[in-house]
């Protein structure tokens, strides 16, 4: 009889679902200035933390879409890290 497989924790996926909601919001806040793949090397720091870049085209930023914080992507982290934990447990029983 094959051994059942645990349950992922539902923090793991809490976590997935926060960094889903983090980045399509970041793209769609940074997408507002130099197109949605325009400066991405420089656009893509701007998902964990604010650099220089990132100040600026916040300041040159005017649009529909509220100003990107990563807070979501945090949050995130600390729920899969919570998940993983969770299914650490789950394994050493």
């Amino acid at each position: 009889m094959p051994e059942d497989k645990p349950q992922t924790p539902l923090a793991t996926k809490l976590g997935f679902g926060l960094w889903v909601i983090s980045l399509v919001w970041w793209f769609a806040y940074y997408a507002q200035y130099g197109g949605a793949f325009g400066l991405m090397d420089l656009k893509l720091a701007c998902i964990s933390w604010p650099t220089k870049e990132c100040y600026f085209f916040q300041q040159q930023i005017r649009g529909p879409v509220p100003r990107y914080v990563p807070a979501f992507w945090y949050a995130g982290m600390l729920a899969f890290a919570v998940g993983l934990y969770q299914t650490w447990q789950q394994r050493r029983k």
